[in-house]
């Protein structure tokens, strides 16, 4: 078994949306929903511990996140890597 640490940084999921100004918004709000979010550049923010058991599930849990945060922001695209 892997340190939880290992296990943190391996489920990390990277965030670019295509509006700056508002990721301080969706930072705030992954923040409230548990996760821990840091900005990474002006557009973009490193999101861990996203609940899910594997990677799929952690990136599966995060993009339903950022669709919904997106019905709020209409026009504002956002691409999930790892």
């Amino acid at each position: 078994m892997q340190p939880a640490l290992q296990q943190s940084e391996e489920m990390a999921q990277v965030v670019e949306i295509t509006q700056a100004d508002l990721l301080p918004d969706l930072i705030t709000n992954l923040e409230r929903s548990g996760c821990v979010a840091e900005r990474l550049a002006a557009a973009v923010c490193r999101v861990r511990d996203l609940g899910g058991a594997t990677n799929e599930e952690a990136r599966l849990e995060l993009a339903f996140f950022v669709r919904a945060w997106q019905l709020g922001h209409p026009g504002v695209n956002a691409v999930i890597s790892e």
